[in-house]
């Protein structure tokens, strides 16, 4: 996988922050593997917070993309930069594990300005 865990903000990337008190990489790697197939860079950041709307507003704030992905117990949400914390792009709940490829892939196509994948 492309991602890293450096933390580092020098590239262009989505942010993917989880709940590391949590969740292991291997809780949630249908995300990465939609993102990683869209061909768009992402770097993985753990952090010892369970709210999963702070954690992706605080990655699309940390991303230069604007994109980020949080992922908690709650759920995994797609924010963009620009949207109100409390409204983020996509929201699905941590047992939809059949979606988090799709939401993956809509994370990277925001990035591309693609037309998103049905989360249905």
């Amino acid at each position: 996988m492309e991602g890293s865990n450096t933390g580092i903000n020098t590239r262009p990337s989505i942010k993917v922050f989880y709940d590391c008190d949590n969740l292991s990489l291997a809780d949630f790697s249908g995300v990465l593997l939609g993102i990683e197939e869209e061909g768009i860079p992402y770097d993985i950041q753990a952090e010892h917070c369970s709210d999963v709307l702070e954690l992706a507003r605080n990655a699309s704030l940390d991303s230069r993309l604007g994109v980020g992905v949080g992922i908690s117990k709650e759920g995994v949400v797609l924010q963009y930069e620009k949207l109100d914390k409390a409204a983020p792009l996509f929201r699905i709940k941590f047992y939809q594990t059949d979606q988090f490829r799709n939401i993956g892939s809509n994370a990277a196509r925001l990035v591309k300005k693609m037309p998103f994948r049905s989360l249905d």
